[in-house]
């Protein structure tokens, strides 16, 4: 798990930043980086196998004026491997389509 403290320029509420996050990993370009939790149930085994390079766990979220901290889960073995795969596509120019769109 990677803690996040961020300083952003302006506050934001607890629900203003989980929004963002969960529409950054549902319909943005980074949609196959970032995947999006909002479940007191997970556990680190719930993350093995995930081909995301994060996924943020909204129930953890904390904020306070302009200051956020942000738990993100990984799997550092099949996350980071296919975290080299796409830069990989990247690299060579290939862009496989990713469902859902």
């Amino acid at each position: 798990m990677a803690i996040l403290n961020l300083n952003l320029e302006k506050a934001a509420t607890r629900e203003e930043m989980n929004e963002y996050l969960r529409y950054m990993a549902l319909h943005s370009d980074l949609h196959k980086q970032i995947d999006f939790v909002n479940s007191q149930e997970v556990v680190s085994t719930d993350f093995v196998g995930s081909r995301h390079a994060g996924v943020v766990d909204a129930e953890a979220t904390i904020t306070q004026d302009n200051r956020v901290v942000l738990y993100v889960w990984y799997d550092n073995e099949f996350g980071y491997s296919c975290q080299v795969v796409r830069v990989m596509e990247d690299m060579a120019g290939v862009n496989p389509p990713a469902f859902p769109r």
